[in-house]
């Protein structure tokens, strides 16, 4: 009969054979210890994470029910075979457990994302794609780089069907994301279908000038723009080949440079947009805002550019016929030049 030093000094013995790559050695003491009924919770465990080294899954996966059906102790059991079930394509069960792993721990991430995997993998793509919208609390962008990541994930391991799983459900969040599309063509390339990744090729070119302006409104202001989305824009330069977004990608750089803080970056990022193409207000507004920021009280001359700037826009959408827009230029003349009032 064991006692519990002598169930030390065998698991450790086991833990030995093991680092020493001893594993036929190490399940047959665990196989002894096994008969031995003492602490089989532990015991079973163990041999069922050594069967899964070994990838004896069937043999892993007996083990972790054992535990899950027969003992007290048996949360790590879950958290082993939700893990097993998924690697071993048993998706509904995999879902199943990560539903009970959930309950007393509704925060891990890992667990959620292999119950999101499984939605995906056995074709329930409309919950598949609401339950990964509300992880990321509906911000469509994070939950699309987090998708693409997947996508990554599951084409280093040549498993092509399960890239394109994971697109489609990108494709129901952000229909003919540009970067999808691409991902997509280097699949059917991968898979030797030229014709079908020439065919995505050409709805590139055609949905791309689309896609950009339907995501992008020279109108936004920092503070409207989510620094995840403004990434994922300046990302579809790789598709503007003749430069056509050149001063909206520029408009863009300025945001980022703005939001991550490099204000002088972002200020040389709106004079490059308003070189660009002159005749539009917002490079005016942003590199006056910009301005009016860098101007605090050691640079009162940034005060006066950025009240030319004002001006320039309110012009242009005079002459646009931008009432409302214009008002709001006269409001920030206004403000700015109280503010200089009061030093």
């Amino acid at each position: 009969m064991l006692d519990n030093i002598k169930y030390l000094l065998s698991l450790k013995s086991v833990d030995k054979d093991i680092s020493e790559k001893n594993y036929d050695l190490a399940l047959e003491k665990l196989n002894s210890l096994i008969k031995e009924e003492y602490k089989p919770s532990e015991t079973f465990l163990k041999r069922g994470r050594l069967c899964h080294k070994l990838l004896m899954l069937d043999d892993a996966y007996s083990d972790f029910t054992y535990i899950i059906t027969h003992c007290v102790k048996k949360e790590e059991a879950y958290y082993e075979r939700v893990a097993l079930n998924y690697e071993m394509s048993n998706y509904y069960e995999a879902i199943m457990d990560a539903n009970k792993i959930l309950g007393w721990d509704e925060d891990n991430f890992n667990i959620k994302r292999i119950k999101f995997l499984s939605f995906v993998f056995s074709s329930q793509e409309d919950i598949a794609k609401n339950y990964i919208l509300s992880l990321f609390e509906y911000n469509k962008y994070r939950t699309i780089q987090f998708l693409f990541q997947e996508v990554a994930i599951v084409l280093a391991k040549d498993e092509l069907a399960k890239g394109l799983k994971l697109l489609y459900i990108i494709d129901m969040i952000d229909k003919d994301n540009p970067i999808k599309l691409l991902k997509e063509a280097s699949i059917y390339e991968l898979a030797g279908q030229v014709d079908k990744k020439n065919e995505i090729l050409k709805r590139i070119d055609s949905v791309f000038p689309k896609y950009f302006i339907s995501h992008f409104r020279y109108t936004d202001m920092y503070q409207d723009k989510d620094l995840m989305e403004i990434c994922f824009l300046l990302e579809l330069r790789i598709f503007d080949k003749q430069n056509l977004f050149a001063y909206p990608m520029k408009i863009l750089e300025g945001y980022k440079n703005h939001i991550e803080g490099h204000i002088i970056d972002s200020k040389e990022c709106f004079e490059k947009a308003i070189d660009i193409n002159p005749r539009k207000p917002e490079g005016y507004v942003l590199l006056a805002q910009t301005l009016q920021l860098m101007s605090g009280y050691d640079n009162p001359e940034y005060r006066t550019d950025a009240e030319e700037n004002y001006k320039i826009a309110m012009e242009i959408y005079q002459k646009e016929s931008l009432g409302d827009k214009a008002e709001e230029m006269k409001r920030q003349l206004k403000h700015l030049n109280s503010n200089l009032l009061l030093r």
